[in-house]
């Protein structure tokens, strides 16, 4: 019997949610699990989606969470729920230092002047 990690027990359920990869980049998921750090999210190709992303949760994306990547396979996605987008990628950069994403100009400036 595989012994389960999870410091939050799972919730399963059935819901319609969208991957915010960018802006107007949507993809639709459906959570199939959930707990009060995180989901499990199934998608139609884990590939396109990255590490960190807003999970919208109502169409209008005014219900979401902050997710980064736990863990991925072809359909799947682990995601933990972090307080902030920018959070996410701080942590993500963190742990992955090679695949940070770049900077854009305004931060970039900001940061020299």
């Amino acid at each position: 019997m595989d012994k389960d990690n999870r410091k939050d027990r799972r919730q399963p359920m059935r819901y319609t949610a969208w991957v915010a990869a960018g802006p107007k980049q949507l993809y639709r998921c459906v959570v199939s699990d959930v707990s009060e750090s995180g989901a499990r999210i199934v998608v139609e190709d884990s590939s396109q989606i990255p590490n960190c992303f807003f999970l919208f949760l109502s169409p209008t994306g005014r219900a979401r969470r902050a997710c980064r990547v736990a863990w991925r396979n072809a359909t799947q996605l682990g995601v933990k729920f972090e307080p902030s987008l920018a959070e996410a990628k701080r942590l993500d950069a963190a742990v992955h230092p090679s695949i940070a994403p770049a900077q854009d100009a305004e931060s970039a400036a900001a940061e020299t002047a």
